[in-house]
């Protein structure tokens, strides 16, 4: 007799282990069922796809197009390429004002940082990107070799503030204006 119950544990403990298999299966998939329709719903249709990493990395400059915004991609300004990104970021201190065909073109009007591709034939200018309230560290004397960065007007490292964008001259309360192609950028000096 002794057999037969054993053999019926072992049936009943067979049967407890295939359920529990079955039921922990069933919830590993209910649960990714489950995230799927949490993604899709909490997922816009109305969001952009991010770009490709390619669009945002510019090591031919003459496909850049004018009024896009760049930084450095490399530790120091140099020509290893620029990264586009948005203007509206905070930290957005460059844009390109012209495209020139040739490395040997002279930017228009105005003190622009120019960037020279000699792989491609072609150079950038570069103006700061800013709306009034902006602040900036540049070297208002020398801008094609200065470091343009833009801070927070609290910034120790800050210099110049933008007091207006003009199309010709600046307001009285500007120090000096910084011409360029269509527009003059008027700033104060901070410290």
């Amino acid at each position: 007799m002794a057999n037969p119950v054993a053999a019926r544990h072992r049936v009943f403990a067979a049967i407890i282990r295939s359920v529990a298999v079955r039921q922990t299966v069933m919830v590993c998939v209910l649960a990714v069922l489950a995230y799927g329709v949490l993604w899709w719903l909490f997922s816009s249709e109305d969001e952009p796809a991010p770009a490709a990493p390619e669009a945002l990395f510019l090591t031919d400059y003459s496909k850049a197009q004018k009024g896009t915004c760049v930084k450095f991609a490399g530790p120091g300004e140099d020509d290893l390429g620029l990264t586009v990104i948005d203007c509206a970021g905070d930290r957005a201190a460059l844009r390109i004002g012209t495209v020139l065909d040739k490395t040997s073109g002279q930017c228009p009007r105005g003190e622009y940082k120019v960037l020279r591709d000699t792989r491609h034939n072609a150079a950038l200018c570069l103006l700061p990107n800013a709306r009034r309230g902006d602040c900036f560290e540049l070297d208002t004397e020398d801008l094609q070799r200065s470091v343009v960065a833009k801070f927070d007007c609290a910034a120790p490292r800050v210099n110049v503030q933008v007091v207006g964008i003009a199309d010709e001259s600046c307001p009285a309360d500007a120090e000096l204006g910084v011409p360029y192609e269509e527009m003059t950028l008027c700033l104060r000096r901070v410290r």
